[in-house]
C-alpha cells in the first residue's frame, strides 16, 4: 500500500472527494481551527477558504455550480454546537466568500442530491440541544433547502424530528441515506414532500453498501452502536438483513465502502484504543470468512472515502491523530 499526505490539517475532521468539471478534487476541514482546503488531487494544489469558524464536520460541492459549496461549521469537539450551522462558500475570481446560510445548534451533516431537475441541500443535526455532552434526550433534526441556479437556498423546511444520535450520512446512486438510533433511512421525494423510508431497524453510527460477495446485490457494513464498538457486515437474505462478520473496533468512525484494486472492500477507523485504519475484506463470503488488514497505526481516522479517478483506486483517510489527510493508492 502506497501512501501520500495531500494536506496537514490540524484536528482535520472531513475528508470528502468529489468532481468539479471533470477535475477530481478533495475538500478537507478541522473539527477546531478555522482551516478548511480545497485540494486539487491532479495538480497537488490547494485552495485555502477563508473566513471559516472551524468545527468543520462536512464540506461538499453544488452540482452544476463549480465555485459554490456548502458546509456544517461551529461543531467543536464534545459536542459544544449551540452556535452550529450550515455555511456557504461562494469562490469569485479566485476569491473566497463565506456566510452562514442556516443557524442549526449541534449540525452535524450537510450534503446536496438533485431530483426532479432540482439541487436541494440537506441540513441535519445530531440532536436539537445538548445540555452536556452525555445529554441525548433530543431528536436530531432533518432540514431541505431548495437551490436555486446560483446555489443560493430557499428557506429551510423540518423534514424530520424523530431520530435521536442522528450521526451518519451516506450520498449513493443520487439518493441521501442518514443513520441513528433508530436505523438507517433513504430520504424520499413524494408528492412534493420529502420523508424518510426505513431500511434498517438497529442503532447504528455510520454505514456503506457494497457487493462482498459478487452475486449482483449490495451487502452492508455497519458501525454500532452510536461511535460504537462493532463493525457488522450483512446480507439481505428474503428482505431482511441477516448479521454475517463481525469485527471489534474502538470508537468507531469513518466508515466507507468501495472497490479497491479490483476487490470489494471496507474502510473503518477506529478513534480510540489501537488507532488504526482497517481495510476488510471477504475471503470466504459463504463460510463468513474475512480478513482484517490495518493499513495506518496511530491514525485516529475520522472521515474514510473509497473512490476512483483515470482508473486509480484511492483510499481516503482524515488521519486525525496525525493531523493529516491522507491518500493510500496499491
Amino acid at each position: 500500500m502506497n501512501k501520500k499526505v495531500i494536506l496537514n490539517v490540524e484536528s482535520v475532521y472531513t475528508s470528502n472527494a468529489f468532481m468539479i468539471d471533470g477535475k477530481a478534487y478533495v475538500g478537507a476541514g478541522s473539527e477546531t481551527t478555522p482551516a478548511v482546503y480545497l485540494h486539487d488531487i491532479a495538480t497537488g494544489e490547494s485552495d485555502l477558504v477563508a473566513d471559516c469558524p472551524g468545527g468543520v464536520m462536512s464540506f461538499v460541492p453544488v452540482p452544476g455550480n463549480p465555485d459554490v459549496f456548502f458546509s456544517i461549521m461551529g461543531l467543536f469537539p464534545g459536542f459544544q454546537g449551540l452556535e452550529a450551522g450550515v455555511f456557504m462558500h461562494r469562490r469569485t475570481n479566485g476569491k473566497w466568500e463565506t456566510k452562514r446560510a442556516m443557524h442549526l445548534p449541534f449540525a452535524h451533516r450537510c450534503d446536496v442530491i438533485t431530483a426532479d431537475g432540482k439541487n436541494y441541500l440537506f441540513g441535519v443535526s445530531c440532536s436539537k440541544h445538548k445540555d452536556d455532552i452525555p445529554d441525548w434526550s433530543r431528536a436530531g433534526e432533518v432540514y431541505v433547502m431548495e437551490l436555486d441556479a446560483e446555489g443560493n437556498p430557499s428557506e429551510p423546511v423540518l423534514v424530520d424530528n424523530t431520530v435521536y444520535r442522528n450521526h451518519g450520512m451516506l450520498k449513493m446512486d443520487g439518493k441521501l441515506y442518514i443513520s441513528g438510533a433508530e436505523g438507517i433511512f433513504r430520504l424520499e421525494l413524494s408528492d412534493g414532500k420529502w420523508g424518510l423510508v426505513k431500511v434498517f431497524g438497529n442503532e447504528v453510527s455510520e454505514f456503506g453498501f457494497v457487493d462482498l460477495d459478487g452475486d449482483g446485490q449490495l451487502e452492508m457494513a455497519t458501525i454500532e452502536p452510536f461511535h460504537g464498538e462493532s463493525m457488522k457486515i450483512y446480507k439481505c437474505v428474503d428482505g431482511s438483513w441477516e448479521e454475517k462478520f463481525n469485527h471489534t473496533i474502538s470508537f468507531g468512525h469513518g466508515l466507507s465502502c468501495g472497490v479497491f484494486n479490483g476487490e470489494p472492500i471496507v474502510v473503518v477507523g477506529n478513534r480510540r484504543g489501537t488507532f488504526t485504519l482497517d481495510v476488510i475484506k471477504a475471503k470466504d463470503f459463504a463460510a463468513g470468512e474475512f480478513t482484517v488488514e490495518q493499513i495506518e497505526q496511530e491514525a485516529g481516522p475520522t472521515q474514510t472515502q473509497v473512490f476512483t479517478v483515470d482508473g486509480t483506486d484511492y483510499i481516503l483517510s482524515a488521519n486525525q491523530k496525525k493531523n493529516e489527510v491522507a491518500l493510500y493508492t496499491k
